[in-house]
């Protein structure tokens, strides 16, 4: 589980930079922005989906005070 999370986490670094550069380098309209856009929070709402049922289903601890 915690390697999926780490692949999660850098696949959504690696679309937020990849979206950064296509807005600044495309000088003609075109849609790579928007669908790296569109994956970062496809993969966000993905990991954000598995990180609570890992904690409904005891597959993750919270460390805690």
């Amino acid at each position: 589980m915690k390697y999926i999370i780490l692949i999660l986490l850098a696949l959504i670094i690696y679309n937020l930079t990849a979206g950064f550069f296509y807005i600044i380098k495309d000088k003609k309209p075109s849609n790579r922005g928007f669908s790296s856009l569109r994956t970062r929070i496809i993969l966000s709402v993905l990991l954000f989906t598995m990180l609570i049922v890992g904690y409904y289903l005891d597959l993750i601890k919270p460390h805690g005070i």
